[in-house]
């Protein structure tokens, strides 16, 4: 009774105490807030919970005073400013989480957990204008996304649609001089790839086009400006879906990727299929392969610091599911992203053109789908500018361009049967000689030989005919 009464005096009084434990026996004053622990931390168990390396890229901030947390159990309908969620009014010592006033009438007037002991939070006049400032970006912020909207960037035949710089800048809505970085999102067909954009990026605007029914509506290659992080969505086709042309889409979606900073590889699988990973293996070795000489060479036309081949795209694996547990749960001593480098290990796969794969799980007991972690892992990942640097919409626009000129053309039917997602003959020459079984490509270069030898014997005979008049006189 004494340490709950000291507890609650705390609250009041306005100063916060530990709510872990775990290095200080719940007495010392709380320094932070983590949001994925849920709790507020003393500056020994922040250090000791976050040297574990599933926990060390936890968000976590510096508290105040007069600082009171958010509620644990709302569940707000945007990804920023804290999804809409209220700030709590009291902390539940026996659920150890915190809670609004409705969301402690809603999950404590039970017989099970009336008696809970509870800590109160005091009412915060700083908070209070923090909520008011925090209203007022998110209203600027909505009317700012008002005006934002996708157009199509390539068709499914891999034909630009936007004719040049100019146009790309203008369509997207930013001033030509302004950096942006590319995020694009991969995944099977109906796994809900656009709404996650816009639910991630565009408080739930519809920017990118959903649809309820079988058909797919999305075809080809979607941009669209997020005017908050500086950043071009890009959204694609899904893949095993149906539909002519499915080479040139598959070789479409390379091409996506070479231009992106930040790949999102959205599943709603309960499992992580094999295909997932032998799509970013065969991804990797193709990118590595076919287009690292090629964005060498944008690169010196563009004149970039960073070459935009230096290193592939970041990875973040979006895995929500249902009935399963997400990756690493069970297995509290090894991180999620180990479990992934050892899954790829065994099946043969080494997805070394790609700077990082990430996982970011969710568990969807009940909807909506909780994007909130999805966007703390993207923003810190377009934070990282340590191999892929920010560029204008112009560089992104020549890149996307150049990279659709060198690999283009129909992709025969033969080739579609391949085990691999991007087999070479998607980015080699296709036309074969009849006559002596050679591509194209190979065939002009003989052409061209033949030609040298010629002119080479032209000139030696040449030369010792005027040798043979000069010696006869």
């Amino acid at each position: 009774m004494n340490s709950q009464g000291s507890s609650a005096e705390k609250g009041v009084n306005g100063v916060l105490v530990c709510q872990e434990s775990y290095a200080c026996g719940g007495s010392d004053e709380a320094a932070f807030e983590c949001d994925e622990c849920g709790s507020l931390q003393c500056i020994r168990c922040e250090l000791e919970l976050h040297r574990q390396e599933r926990m060390r890229n936890h968000d976590r901030i510096r508290i105040s005073p007069g600082h009171v947390p958010y509620c644990d159990s709302c569940k707000g309908d945007g990804g920023v400013a804290n999804g809409g969620r209220l700030r709590a009014v009291v902390r539940c010592q026996g659920c150890k989480i915190n809670l609004c006033l409705d969301c402690q009438k809603r999950t404590h007037s039970g017989v099970s957990k009336r008696k809970h002991p509870l800590t109160a939070y005091p009412p915060s006049k700083p908070a209070e204008k923090n909520c008011s400032t925090g209203d007022e970006q998110l209203d600027a912020l909505k009317a700012k996304l008002e005006q934002v909207t996708s157009f199509l960037l390539v068709d499914e035949k891999e034909d630009m649609q936007v004719k040049d710089e100019e146009e790309f800048v203008r369509k997207l809505g930013c001033r030509p001089e302004e950096l942006l970085k590319v995020v694009s999102i991969f995944g099977n067909t109906g796994e809900g790839k656009s709404h996650t954009l816009n639910h991630t990026f565009f408080l739930g605007r519809e920017v990118f086009r959903t649809s309820p029914t079988q058909e797919s509506c999305t075809v080809g290659v979607w941009g669209a400006l997020d005017p908050l992080h500086k950043v071009v969505i890009v959204d694609t086709e899904g893949l095993l879906g149906a539909g002519t042309n499915q080479g040139q889409r598959t070789r479409l979606l390379l091409k996506v990727l070479a231009v992106s900073d930040l790949v999102i590889y959205r599943t709603h699988a309960d499992r992580l299929h094999d295909d997932l990973f032998k799509f970013l293996g065969d991804a990797s070795d193709a990118y590595l392969k076919h287009f690292t000489k090629e964005l060498k060479a944008t690169t010196a036309r563009c004149g970039l610091d960073v070459p935009l081949s230096t290193l592939g795209p970041a990875v973040i694996i979006f895995h929500e599911t249902v009935h399963t547990k997400l990756l690493g749960s069970d297995k509290p001593s090894e991180s999620a992203e180990r479990l992934l480098q050892e899954r790829f290990r065994k099946l043969g796969l080494f997805p070394e053109a790609f700077s990082s794969i990430q996982y970011r799980g969710t568990r969807t007991h009940n909807p909506p789908t909780d994007f909130s972690g999805l966007l703390r892992s993207v923003e810190q990942q377009l934070d990282n500018n340590t191999t892929r640097s920010p560029r204008s919409a112009g560089v992104i626009y020549k890149a996307l361009q150049a990279l659709s000129e060198c690999f283009s053309g129909e992709i025969p039917d033969e080739h579609l049967a391949s085990n691999s997602f991007f087999p070479d003959e998607y980015f080699t020459c296709s036309s074969i000689c009849l006559s002596c079984g050679l591509t194209e490509t190979c065939h002009l270069y003989l052409h061209i030989v033949a030609l040298l030898l010629i002119l080479i014997a032209s000139i030696v005979l040449i030369c010792k005919s005027l040798w043979i008049k000069a010696s006869a006189k």
